[in-house]
């Protein structure tokens, strides 16, 4: 990734897409980078999409960039959606969870498959992890963020170290062992995971 790095995390309301982006902003800015990011709430508090972008680098001038290196969904559905928002050489790490909309809950759509997402995410690499089983293992079903993070973690220019200051900087003291759990086992998940042909 040349330059600034940008990352998109995208889901719905409720699934911590602002905590994740800021514990990303945290992590990056330990790293000794510059940091710039914005977010789209939409109607989040509905249960609508929201979507948070972190840009850093040496030199981060502005928090909006054409493509981003990666994008980063707490759903399978906002996975889908944010292909568009990938580069021709991005990845895309998705949660298996899935959230049905309105229009697939009143049976006027199907919810999309997994299969679906490989088809449509052809060329880019991708991660698939079922974070929140993960999460729960880890002690919270709502840490499934950061074992998201964690995923990510493994194609992002950012320490261990530096990831460790930002989960601690960005996450209340009573979580932070849950999270710390959550971010190895999205690691160790993320792994291995080879681009889709």
């Amino acid at each position: 990734m040349n330059g600034a790095t940008t990352v998109s995390l995208v889901g719905v309301g409720g699934q911590g897409i602002l905590l994740g982006a800021q514990v990303l902003a945290e992590a990056a800015m330990a790293e000794g980078l510059d940091v710039k990011a914005s977010e789209v709430k939409g109607m989040a508090q509905r249960g609508g999409s929201v979507l948070s972008t972190v840009r850093f680098g040496r030199h981060v001038y502005s928090p909006v960039a054409r493509h981003a290196d990666m994008v980063i969904a707490t759903e399978m559905l906002e996975g889908l959606r944010g292909l568009a928002l990938l580069g021709t050489r991005g990845t895309l790490v998705c949660s298996s969870m899935r959230i049905a909309p309105a229009s697939v809950l009143r049976g006027e759509e199907a919810y999309p498959d997994e299969e679906a997402l490989k088809a449509a995410a052809r060329g880019i690499r991708l991660v698939v992890v079922d974070a929140e089983a993960l999460a729960r293992e880890a002690g919270d079903r709502r840490a499934a963020n950061v074992v998201l993070l964690g995923a990510a973690s493994l194609a992002l220019p950012i320490s261990p170290a530096s990831w460790e200051r930002g989960l601690t900087a960005a996450l209340p003291g009573k979580v932070i062992d849950v999270d710390r759990r959550a971010f190895a086992l999205g690691r160790d998940a993320g792994a291995g995971q080879e681009a889709v042909p």
